[in-house]
């Protein structure tokens, strides 16, 4: 790996830290930077759980309802050319039961607007919505949408707003409002090359190039609501002992415990998906855990937990020769479980 973010949780406590390995290789011309714990990755699709919760805060407020037509809080009609009388509900996006694909790009919405481009039914699928399960960015760029298109502003001062400044979190969606010294570059590894190359795309929204480009509820100037979070290792870990703890840290509640609970709820069957968590029944014997992992420009991020017996594991690689297995990346089964014998065996810590 080039650099590795570790962080165990138990209860409100985060019991261990530690960042491995490189924030940026050498290069002919610099030299090796270590990689330090308040370094900042993007962490990909662990970023929809942000949207996600801002959408429960909105349930919770009356402002929508998980059943709503989406195309209420849109610009624009939002439905499957084959099926005009179906609406597209905010649930359905949640859990990527909306029949919309991404075979069209969903770095904004335009590609779905019939007023803005002609093919724009490619951007959806064969099947009624509600009925088949596919995974789908454009989803949360839609919601994106329509978070900007309820406050009035943009879906990352939401975010801040609602989430970042009340729990004292750093990080964000806008590269702009952060310290770019502290980005962890991202290394895709390269099998013919047998080494790792930079991915430059991962903090591309530079020097203006986000509010040059922004248009409320339409164009996100590569902000990426479905997976441009920045965030340290530390502060993801305490994200998630909110979700964790019933949607409440430190005497701050971000949402009801019945919302969160709805959150992790399995909505899709087979594919244990809820509204931006997952169920993994598979990474520790007897164990159902929740919650999300990442993957893009190399990075590989998981953000998985036990809500009954209260513990978590956030775990993010930078680069990683590494494939996926069952649906994980190889990095993350072996750390959860190591980390779990760590907990509950203390012949393993002492």
């Amino acid at each position: 790996m080039t650099g590795l973010g570790v962080a165990v949780v138990k209860g409100d406590s985060i019991i261990y830290q530690q960042s491995f390995g490189y924030r940026q290789l050498a290069t002919d011309t610099t030299a090796a930077e270590p990689l330090h714990n308040d370094d900042m990755f993007r962490i990909a699709s662990i970023s929809k759980t942000f949207i996600a919760t801002v959408i429960m805060q909105y349930v919770e407020e009356g402002k929508l309802s998980l059943s709503d037509d989406t195309q209420k809080y849109l610009s624009f009609p939002l439905r499957n050319p084959l099926y005009k009388d179906t609406p597209i509900t905010i649930e359905q996006l949640l859990t990527h039961t909306s029949s919309i694909n991404d075979s069209k790009s969903w770095w904004n919405v335009n590609v779905i607007d019939p007023g803005q481009y002609d093919d724009y039914h490619k951007c959806y699928s064969r099947t009624k919505p509600g009925r088949d399960y596919k995974y789908c960015n454009m989803n949360y760029t839609l919601l994106g949408a329509v978070i900007e298109n309820i406050a009035h502003d943009k879906f990352f001062n939401e975010v801040d707003a609602r989430i970042m400044k009340p729990l004292g979190l750093g990080g964000g969606f806008n590269c702009n409002d952060l310290d770019r010294s502290k980005f962890v570059r991202l290394y895709r590894y390269k099998k013919d090359l047998r080494g790792y190359k930079e991915d430059d795309e991962a903090y591309r929204p530079y020097n203006g190039i986000i509010d040059r480009n922004y248009k409320l509820g339409r164009e996100f100037g590569l902000a990426y609501p479905a997976s441009g979070m920045k965030i340290t290792t530390c502060d993801l870990a305490r994200y998630m002992m909110m979700h964790m703890n019933g949607g409440r840290l430190d005497g701050t509640r971000i949402i009801s415990e019945e919302s969160e609970e709805l959150m992790r709820r399995n909505f899709v069957g087979k594919h244990n998906y809820g509204l931006s968590f997952r169920h993994y029944y598979d990474l520790y014997p007897g164990k159902v855990l929740s919650g999300q992992t990442g993957g893009g420009h190399g990075l590989k991020s998981a953000m998985i937990f036990d809500p009954e017996e209260k513990t978590g594991f956030v775990i993010i690689s930078s680069g990683s020769k590494s494939d996926v297995i069952d649906g994980y990346a190889d990095i993350h089964k072996p750390i959860i479980k190591l980390a779990y014998r760590w907990m509950f065996d203390y012949t393993l810590q002492y």
